[in-house]
């Protein structure tokens, strides 16, 4: 199995203010240095919001991973809001969200997505160090980490 690349520069946003589920996953993609001017940030909503209104992506736990697929993109993209506050997401078990994965996708690049949604669901589990991310202050750290915990599942998986 190839390597995800995956939480590289960019890819990590703080101190999210958005409130609502719709809102938050605006801004994270308007916020997301990693989507460069190369995207279409309008595309990558629409794909994502689209997605969220079948049913919520709000996991439980604080966690939430949105999801949308696009031909916008040509490469997959996972990026991270962080809100202290938290976002009211419909989550399963009713609690606010304080950390918005966003998956970003081209269609063609399903084998792709669903390791990195299969391995994001591993990282997941791992409360402690889920905890460790909402408490870490700086984004290149939180990367560093999710980067490396992406690579040691994907590599257990060959």
């Amino acid at each position: 199995m190839e390597k995800i690349h995956c939480f590289e520069g960019g890819s990590v946003v703080q101190c999210l203010e958005s409130r609502n589920k719709f809102d938050a996953i605006r801004e994270l993609i308007h916020r997301a240095p990693i989507f460069s001017s190369e995207v279409n940030h309008e595309q990558i909503e629409k794909a994502a919001i689209r997605r969220e209104r079948i049913y919520t992506t709000g996991l439980g736990r604080g966690v939430a991973v949105a999801h949308g697929k696009t031909h916008s993109v040509k490469k997959l993209y996972i990026v991270l809001g962080i809100s202290e506050r938290g976002i009211d997401f419909d989550s399963i078990d009713g609690k606010p969200v304080h950390l918005l994965f966003l998956i970003a996708n081209p269609p063609e690049k399903n084998t792709e997505y669903l390791t990195a949604l299969s391995t994001l669901a591993r990282v997941l589990r791992d409360e402690p160090f889920m905890s460790s991310i909402l408490t870490q202050v700086d984004v290149r750290i939180i990367e560093q980490m999710i980067n490396h915990a992406f690579s040691r599942f994907t590599e257990r998986r060959n």
